[in-house]
């Protein structure tokens, strides 16, 4: 087993502020490639896609590995585009330390602000690499005060940048800079240890700062603790401040998160690959993992067997024996295993909030006839790859559904087919996601009896529940009437009966109670429960009618006082609820919700409006009711339950959840 540390360290930024540059600046300087990779050139390592290289994007997280100092550094370099979110996720959920790459001339963006707030949610350690220094105009004084007054956070320099001769920039360790003492990023750094540090303060009153070296080693404390957030300052392009980053990383974050005992390891992608077919890419958490083991699945609830082991470098899969704890690594195995699967037996379940949130769909159609059936075996390998895409294929209408985040996601779904199925798609105008919820309090009636052996009659109660609470489910049926075993599997279709309503959307916030209901002790079976549930719940809604809810957006937007008037009006327009705006000098901040139907194509009017200086910041933010009007509507996809001489003919035997 290796005596090295082992972190795994997430690097994560808004589009465009460098962090597949200071991936290949890291590679090149530990040693690992003999040239740093361009982004621009398309010759990125951790860029190893077609469109990837042609776009020049991050569309997929990838990791490499790099030895620096006894420790085992695992890079997760991972997309900035808001519409890749869902591989943020999934990475976020193996990180120990993550480096927040923030352009010294664009500052804080929108998307760097969803990050911080799922970073702050986890606890995760961050160190914040200002990024860009080297670029004309920035003022790294007012980037300092601006980052620590967006991010709320106190800020700490580790290192400083002298940017007197322009196009020539030059760092400092912030133990050398008593010639910079009177600068801001200095002051601000002190006065913020002071105001955690009592036997500091007296220190910092009586302005007797002059050894840095002592105060510097007292930030590093508060730093580790989590009161001050650690700020380095570089340029990736020039190989500026990569060396700083990668020793403080190391310095002050040694240790990574407690492991088990026992082997156990959490998988976080799937990808197919050409020569090894279905891969699962995992971090082991605890023991050792070996080609041949055989290891538990929560998700299967079934022991699977792991057939070979790889581990990724430079974007090329390299065969090993082990994977030992804390390592990143690629499996293949006997089984479908899925992206969010637990191996073993320990608790690595990931409770936090995703940032990636579809409420957008999209059909897709092949252009060619002859290509419906590989389309779907395709769509249905990319939905198996990133789970957040839902697919639904609807053999009935020979439709396919996807859920997704954004445009861009589109086009790279429609080049992936092409690229790797040779398939020619088409994508319809994306529609949005809605949900039904209960208009009135009403009953469903079902008797499930015929033809026999069957049966199962049960009368649900149907009652609207406050806004956000999901849904509820309580039996007042005795034992004697119905069995438990019985209403477990009720409990058990009560999600797979809320799919579709009868406006064709999810429905939520209600609350279902089982009032009265009978079994038959020869003719009862679990199969009746599971098929006549879907039945009894749906007739309760349609009798208590449904409202759509629609998505909604919190919005932040922050800019110049000029635009102001014209950004109200866009809001107005959008029927958004808009806050009292605050005024800080020549910018103000408005925060309020608006209807994300309303809103979709907004951020690119609000760039142009603001000539790319102002900053959007849309958040899903709930559901609220809607006007229903016909063009909402779907129809039902599928059998409906509420066909019940249909619906018992199409189910009886086997109750699927989905129409694939």
């Amino acid at each position: 087993m290796s005596k090295k540390t082992v972190l795994t360290i997430g690097i994560l930024a808004h589009v465009d502020a460098g962090k597949t540059s200071i991936t290949e600046s890291i590679l090149h300087l530990s040693g690992t490639t003999k040239a740093r990779g361009s982004v621009d050139k398309g010759s990125a390592v951790t860029d190893s896609l077609a469109m990837e290289k042609n776009r020049g994007i991050s569309i997929k997280a990838s990791s490499v590995t790099i030895c620096w100092n006894d420790h085992l550094l695992q890079l997760v370099d991972t997309p900035g585009h808001i519409d890749f979110t869902a591989e943020v996720d999934r990475s976020l959920s193996i990180l120990d330390v993550v480096i927040l790459v923030v352009s010294a001339k664009e500052g804080i963006q929108a998307h760097t602000l969803n990050l911080w707030e799922n970073l702050k949610e986890r606890k995760l350690p961050v160190i914040l690499f200002i990024n860009k220094i080297d670029r004309d105009g920035v003022d790294i004084d007012q980037l300092f005060l601006a980052i620590e007054k967006d991010l709320d956070s106190k800020l700490f320099a580790l290192n400083y940048a002298e940017l007197s001769a322009p196009g020539s920039p030059k760092l400092h360790p912030i133990i050398n800079c008593a010639d910079f003492r009177a600068s801001t990023i200095l002051d601000v750094s002190m006065e913020n240890l002071a105001e955690i540090d009592e036997s500091f303060l007296d220190q910092y009153l009586e302005d007797n700062t002059a050894n840095l070296l002592p105060i510097v080693e007292k930030g590093k404390h508060y730093i580790r603790n989590g009161k001050l957030q650690a700020v380095l300052f570089g340029s990736a392009k020039l190989g500026m401040g990569i060396e700083d980053l990668l020793n403080e990383v190391i310095h002050l974050f040694p240790k990574p998160k407690k492991y088990f005992s026992a082997a156990c390891a959490k998988v976080f992608n799937i990808v197919f690959h050409e020569k090894h077919g279905r891969c699962s890419y995992i971090k082991s958490y605890g023991g050792t993992l070996k080609s041949k083991d055989i290891i538990w699945s929560q998700q299967q609830k079934k022991d699977i067997k792991i057939n070979q082991i790889f581990k990724p470098q430079l974007g090329s899969l390299v065969q090993t024996p082990v994977l030992n704890r804390g390592e990143v690594g690629v499996i293949t195995t006997s089984e479908m295993i899925l992206t969010g699967d637990l191996l073993g037996t320990e608790n690595l379940t990931d409770p936090f909030s995703k940032i990636s949130q579809a409420v957008l769909q999209v059909e897709v159609k092949a252009v060619n006839d002859k290509d419906y059936q590989k389309l779907g075996e395709a769509l249905s390998i990319l939905n198996i790859e990133d789970p957040v895409l839902d697919f639904k294929w609807f053999k009935e209408e020979r439709e396919f559904h996807l859920k997704i985040l954004g445009p861009i996601q589109t086009e790279v779904i429609k080049e992936s087919l092409a690229t790797r199925w040779a398939i020619e798609a088409t994508f319809q105008k994306p529609n949005i996601i809605y949900k039904e919820t209960p208009s009135s309090t009403a009953e469903g009636y079902v008797r499930y009896w015929m033809p026999k052996p069957c049966w199962a009659i049960m009368t649900f109660l149907i009652e609207p529940a406050p806004r956000g609470s999901g849904v509820s489910f309580t039996s007042k049926v005795r034992t004697s009437d119905i069995s438990t075993k019985y209403i477990n599997e009720v409990k058990r279709a009560i999600p797979w009966s809320l799919k579709q309503g009868i406006k064709g959307y999810e429905i939520t916030d209600l609350a279902i109670t089982l009032l009265e209901g009978s079994e038959h002790n020869v003719h009862s079976n679990p199969g009746d429960f599971l098929l006549a549930t879907p039945m009894g719940v749906l007739r309760g809604i349609e009798n208590a009618g449904t409202d759509l809810l629609e998505p909604m957006y919190a919005f932040e937007i922050k800019a110049n006082q000029i635009h102001l008037g014209a950004i109200s009006s866009d809001l107005n327009q959008m029927g958004a609820q808009i806050n009292t705006p605050h005024f800080d000098q020549d910018w103000f901040t408005l925060n309020g919700r608006v209807a994300i139907a309303k809103a979709m194509d907004y951020p690119i009017k609000f760039n142009a409006s603001t000539s790319g200086k102002g900053r959007l910041k849309l958040k899903l933010d709930g559901y609220e009711k809607t006007i229903t009007t016909e063009e909402k509507i779907r129809d039902y996809k599928g059998v409906s339950p509420l066909d019940e001489s249909q619906w018992i003919l199409h189910r009886r035997g086997a109750f699927k959840a989905e129409e694939r």
